[in-house]
C-alpha cells in the first residue's frame, strides 16, 4: 500500500487503497464502491455516496489555481454541512494536474471541520505534481 506521510492528510496512490483504508473490515469492498450521486449544486465537486463513504471528485477542470479557492471553499463548506458525524470521505484527485496553496487551504479547513465531528478524510490518485504542492512548505 503506497501511503504518503503528510502532517494533515492521509494520501494513497490509488482509489482502491484509499477505499480499503476507510472501509471497515466487515464490509464488502463492492458495497463500499457502489454509490449514488449526492443531490446538490457544487461548482467544482462531483459527490457520490455509498452506505459507508462519501466519494468526492473534481469536475471538469484539470487545474485549480488560486482564483478557484473561494468557489472550492464554498463547495467544501456546503458538503461539510451535508455530511453526518463520523463520515468517511474520499477525495479523489484523478485528472487534477495542479492544486494551488490557496485551494489546499480550503481543503484543510474542510478536513478540520470534519475532524471536529469525528469524521475522516483521505486523499487519493494525486499526480506527482499535485502531490508535490502539498509538500511545498518543507
Amino acid at each position: 500500500m503506497a501511503k504518503y506521510p503528510h502532517r494533515i492528510f492521509e494520501m494513497y496512490d490509488d482509489r482502491d487503497e484509499a477505499i480499503g483504508a476507510l472501509t471497515p473490515k466487515s464490509v464488502n469492498m463492492d458495497e463500499a464502491k457502489a454509490s449514488g450521486p449526492l443531490p446538490s449544486s457544487f461548482t467544482h465537486l462531483s459527490v457520490s455516496r455509498s452506505s459507508f463513504l462519501t466519494h468526492v471528485k473534481f469536475k471538469g477542470a484539470k487545474e485549480f489555481p488560486q482564483e478557484t479557492e473561494a468557489e472550492l471553499r464554498d463547495d467544501f463548506s456546503q458538503l461539510a454541512d451535508l455530511l453526518e458525524i463520523d463520515s468517511k470521505v474520499l477525495v479523489d484527485f484523478s485528472n487534477v494536474k495542479s492544486f494551488s496553496a490557496a485551494c489546499i487551504e480550503a481543503l484543510v479547513v474542510f478536513n478540520r471541520r470534519l475532524r471536529n465531528r469525528g469524521s475522516r478524510t483521505v486523499l487519493c490518485s494525486l499526480a506527482p505534481s499535485t502531490r508535490a504542492s502539498f509538500f511545498e512548505d518543507r
